[in-house]
């Protein structure tokens, strides 16, 4: 082999060198790229859901309590930044995902607050009174609305899905609750006395409580066991 065949080699194999570390070069910034965009999707993923619930509670209350038009602050000029930059560094990536994640906050805020207050104004518009004028089978299925209700409207994890739930409740508390007549609120504590797990004794009732069963025909309803000590 000539020398200058040598030569031609040796410059070939350099070359060949220098092209493998560019491209390993360029695998690593693909890499860390793929790696910040991947967290920035997961922020994106986080405010589209929270732009949807806001709507859906928006929808549902019947006002716009949640604004939901800043929605697009951090990924607009993030974008902007992209169409100029080949490979933007990672403060773009951080800077874009901290206002995201800011905006996402605000509004999971914003929607909790406006769905537990309208929520509880409509639990507290129910004549939750009446439960214990139910059947036991419909007390049980009411208490068990309610219980749900309550829960649903202080979750702060909330979803579509819960309020959704929520309305399709409370609609079937609503139409329980529909036909029965309204009692005192005497009447209803005791009822709901009597209808707990560990009703009162006889001696832990009065008179007057009794004489008030018997004006509503309820003592009807009320049978007496003796319990051995």
């Amino acid at each position: 082999m000539s020398e200058a065949t040598v030569f031609e080699k040796v410059e070939q194999l350099q070359s060949e060198i220098r092209r493998l570390a560019t491209a390993e070069q360029g695998l690593d910034e693909a890499r860390r790229i793929a790696k910040r965009v991947a967290k920035l999707k997961t922020s994106l993923g986080d405010l589209h859901t929270k732009v949807e619930l806001a709507r859906k509670v928006n929808k549902t209350i019947g006002s716009t309590r949640v604004d939901v038009s800043a929605a697009g602050r951090g990924y607009q000029e993030f974008a902007a930044t992209v169409q100029t930059v080949t490979n933007p560094g990672d403060g773009v990536f951080a800077r874009a995902t901290r206002e995201i994640s800011a905006v996402s906050k605000r509004l999971g805020e914003e929607t909790y607050s406006a769905w537990s207050t309208w929520a509880s104004a409509r639990i507290s518009k129910l004549p939750l009174g009446r439960i214990p004028m139910l059947s036991h089978a419909d007390q049980l299925d009411a208490r068990r609305r309610r219980t749900e209700l309550e829960g649903l409207s202080r979750a702060k994890e909330l979803s579509k899905a819960d309020v959704s739930l929520f309305n399709t409740s409370i609609d079937g508390l609503a139409d329980l609750l529909a036909d029965v007549a309204d009692v005192p609120a005497e009447m209803a504590d005791l009822l709901y006395r009597l209808s707990s797990d560990r009703p009162p004794t006889l001696a832990q009732i009065t008179d007057s409580e009794i004489a008030l069963l018997r004006s509503r025909h309820l003592d009807e309803q009320i049978t007496l066991k003796r319990i051995n000590k």
